[in-house]
């Protein structure tokens, strides 16, 4: 989810929330201030009204009339003296409606020229429910109206003083430290952005003269070590060339030789391992895997032979990714060796090209009371073999996947008795 969209969704959140809170007061103060204010009015009609019985004391008595808003009861002392002046709710049937009305209605106590009575004084309750649910029903469209213009507005707003941090992110996003080239970061009136837009221009280049040095030093130290290494296995292979030489002489040259190729050859891995970290290969061509399957398959026809294993190949789909065609070259080979390498006399060798999907799957020694004999682990860690087997370096699943994880892919192992499954998914 955007920075944006995220800060947007928390701000109209939390105006919502605010706006359920204070419906919820609004609706409470307006209720209690209509009431008193009904109370009010029922609290001076009843003075008025004494006051007027005071110099009329039969007024009320002489008649029933319907529309008087007032009613007198004769009551006796002792509830006289324990009544207490209330205000309620009621309900009072109009015949003109035909319905029930609310009104609000005062009970009191009052002694009139030695008698005593209940008076009861009632006044309309102003349809308080209805009024407050209409004024309720408005101000919520006016505030739904209002939180989404603010909502609208603050995203225009938001993108426009966000733009220079977005164009930051695109241009840092396709720039590439072998470029050799500063991206070209817009200004911004904005301290903070102008800030980290210092900050960065510094970083990318501290990080441009450590890929340079890295660089150099990773073409220099290759050169140099080639070039003493070549010289010494030439003048070995003159030196073998000798009669004089004895037997058991010969041997101990013919080891030194195998030693000087074999490192040439960790020099090369190692150079192409660091080559990978710093990402010097291009990762946009239209690699057909199915065709470097079939091209490396004839690289291992004399294990294949040699250990008679039965090689099934599986390729009902045609997989084509984007990447480096060299570096899937090497990643197929390599997972191809291991699989060759690490097999067993009359074993299996299974091949499956799906949609997205390369799977490698051989036979492999297991210990006794154990499942796979390879250590998940470690098992793409540098240098790591758990086989005694003198010509690898253990090296090329390390190398595989530094590849994968360049490239995007997934490079991934499982044991399903003594079979070994390698996966790579093509994402």
């Amino acid at each position: 989810m955007k920075l944006l969209t995220y800060t947007s969704r928390i701000q109209l959140r939390y105006l919502l929330i605010l706006f359920g809170f204070f419906s919820i007061l609004f609706y409470v103060v307006l209720n209690w201030n209509v009431l008193r204010n009904v109370d009010e009015v029922l609290h001076n009609r009843k003075i008025n009204l004494l006051a007027y019985l005071e110099v009329n004391p039969k007024a009320p008595f002489q008649g029933d009339n319907p529309l008087d808003d007032f009613t007198f009861y004769a009551i006796n002392i002792a509830t006289f003296q324990k009544g207490k002046e209330t205000y309620t709710d009621t309900l009072v049937y109009e015949p003109v409606d035909d319905e029930l009305d609310e009104y609000r209605k005062l009970t009191t106590f009052v002694e009139i020229h030695n008698q005593h009575y209940r008076l009861e004084i009632i006044a309309p309750h102003l349809e308080a429910a209805e009024m407050i649910g209409t004024i309720a029903f408005f101000l919520g469209i006016l505030l739904i109206g209002l939180s989404l213009s603010f909502y609208l507005s603050q995203r225009i707003i938001s993108r426009i003083i966000w733009k220079p941090f977005y164009d930051m992110l695109e241009k840092l996003r396709g720039f590439r430290l072998d470029k050799q080239r500063l991206p070209e970061l817009s200004s911004s009136g904005i301290d903070e952005f102008q800030m980290l837009n210092e900050s960065i221009n510094e970083l990318v280049l501290k990080n441009m003269e450590v890929f340079d040095s890295q660089k150099q030093f990773i073409e220099s130290a290759s050169h140099e070590m080639q070039t003493p290494l070549a010289v010494i296995q030439s003048r070995l292979e003159a030196l073998i060339g000798r009669a004089e030489l004895t037997q058991e002489q010969a041997e101990i040259v013919e080891g030194l030789i195998s030693s000087t190729q074999r490192l040439k050859k960790l020099n090369k891995t190692i150079l192409l391992l660091s080559k990978i970290e710093i990402r010097q290969f291009l990762l946009t061509d239209q690699v057909d895997v199915n065709h470097i399957i079939r091209q490396s398959m004839e690289y291992y026809e004399e294990q294949k032979s040699t250990l008679n294993i039965s090689v099934k190949i599986e390729t009902d789909n045609q997989l084509t990714v984007q990447g480096n065609t060299m570096l899937t070259e090497i990643l197929v080979q390599n997972l191809l060796k291991n699989a060759f390498l690490h097999n067993i006399e009359n074993g299996t060798l299974t091949i499956r090209v799906e949609a997205k999907q390369l799977t490698i799957t051989n036979t492999g020694h297991k210990k006794v009371g154990e499942g796979s004999m390879l250590d998940k682990e470690k098992l793409f860690d540098r240098f790591y073999k758990q086989s005694g087997n003198p010509d690898t370096w253990g090296l090329g699943l390390a190398i595989a996947k530094k590849i994968a994880d360049t490239s995007g892919w997934e490079l991934c192992y499982r044991s399903d008795e003594a079979l070994h499954i390698f996966e790579v998914n093509f994402q």
